[in-house]
């Protein structure tokens, strides 16, 4: 199996690494490869489409919405998809002729799109979509996609809407490595990572570190006599240092990326986020109380739309609010026991394998009917939804 992602931000090859971590664990004799796409292929490119994205995101917001909010329920069309193809995977087909994989599973729109060039192209594969939001936009749709592995039952129906068919599509979640899987003791942690124990606000951007996080942390550090306040930057080594300058305190922990963000959440009471569709689904696998501020532009703004709206999340937007939040979770920390209970119930639907398990089914079907054996037709069934 060959999975595809891209290098813009860090989620898409989270959700890839950890399907192939639930691949590995179902099926040890199964060969798994994980590949940033672009970047393998045409890397000054992809850096490009890298830092073009990010721009946009971050000094353009309004013009970015109205690119994604453009025709975002329709399919992409051909020209754009041939324009992604040349533009950052033109020798594509040159690196799977070598790989050869039985199956290809794109967790990119753009990767996806690139795949489906070649299939109409008359390249003979079997792909698999894997959507890592809580909303689908068209550009994940193409017709030459072999499966779909979406979130919850909102995707779903907004793949029915844009003629995807209904057996196209399985409702798995969005695949979580194991370290998000069990809750550890909240003051084992802490002590495991050297900070106090006391209420603890994680703040989170992403693997880029966005999100007005420099405002928000100042914000909050006018708590740190009572609140331990720790802020992961990511990649974005500016921030780091720009925090560590600016916030001197024994309750304040400025950290860049780290590899073990699950034992911070399982120390922290709290987290403050935009709404990255990968952050978000460890959050709530965590039962972590999500706190959203500034989602960017577009799919987040979608991610934290289906939050608020089902009671998963907060939203957070004013520094008047921000401050009206912190001193009732310090004073009453009761006051989201509502939000604690739905995120419970969330997790109680999570099954951590499920993605892998859907990848597998129609592979172990084909190579049992190579054998000579007949198994039960693989039918996507739609879990409990939520």
């Amino acid at each position: 199996m060959l999975i595809l992602s891209e290098a813009v931000g860090v989620g898409h090859t989270k959700a890839a690494e950890a399907l192939m971590q639930g691949i590995e664990l179902l099926d040890p004799s199964i060969e798994v490869q994980v590949l940033e796409l672009g970047r393998e292929l045409h890397p000054v490119s992809a850096g490009l489409l890298y830092r073009c994205y990010l721009n946009m995101v971050t000094r353009y917001p309004g013009v970015w919405r109205k690119v994604y909010d453009y025709k975002q329920n329709e399919p992409l069309s051909l020209w754009k998809q041939s324009f992604i193809y040349r533009m950052f995977h033109r020798t594509m087909k040159d690196m799977l002729n070598l790989i050869s994989p039985d199956l290809i599973i794109c967790t990119h729109p753009f990767s996806s799109s690139s795949v489906a060039c070649l299939k109409r192209a008359g390249y003979t594969l079997r792909l698999c979509t894997m959507i890592t939001d809580f909303h689908a936009h068209g550009a994940w749709v193409q017709p030459e996609v072999d499966h779909y592995l979406v979130s919850g039952e909102e995707v779903y129906t907004q793949l029915m809407k844009m003629g995807v068919p209904k057996e196209k599509v399985s409702i798995t979640g969005i695949p979580l490595t194991m370290n998000f899987r069990i809750k550890h003791n909240k003051q084992e942690m802490r002590q495991l990572l050297g900070i106090k124990d006391m209420p603890t606000m994680l703040v989170m951007g992403g693997g880029l570190g966005l999100g007005g996080m420099e405002r928000l942390a100042n914000i909050l550090a006018k708590w740190r006599d009572s609140l331990q306040i720790v802020i992961c930057t990511g990649h974005n080594e500016r921030l780091r240092r720009v925090l560590e300058a600016e916030l001197h305190h024994p309750n304040v922990h400025i950290l860049g990326f780290v590899n073990n963000i699950d034992r911070w959440m399982d120390a922290s009471d709290w987290l403050i986020t935009k709404a990255g569709g990968i952050t978000c689904f460890e959050a709530l696998a965590k039962r972590l109380p999500l706190f959203i501020y500034q989602p960017l532009p577009g799919h987040e703004e979608n991610n934290c739309e289906f939050l608020i709206r089902h009671k998963l999340a907060i939203r957070i937007d004013t520094e008047e609010e921000i401050a009206d939040w912190v001193d009732k979770l310090l004073c009453y920390p009761q006051a989201i026991s509502f939000l604690e209970q739905n995120m419970q119930q969330f997790q109680q639907m999570l099954d951590p394998l499920a993605t892998a398990r859907a990848v597998l089914a129609p592979l172990r079907a084909a190579d049992e009917k190579r054998s000579g054996k007949y198994p039960p037709v693989f039918i996507s069934k739609k879990p409990a939804t939520y």
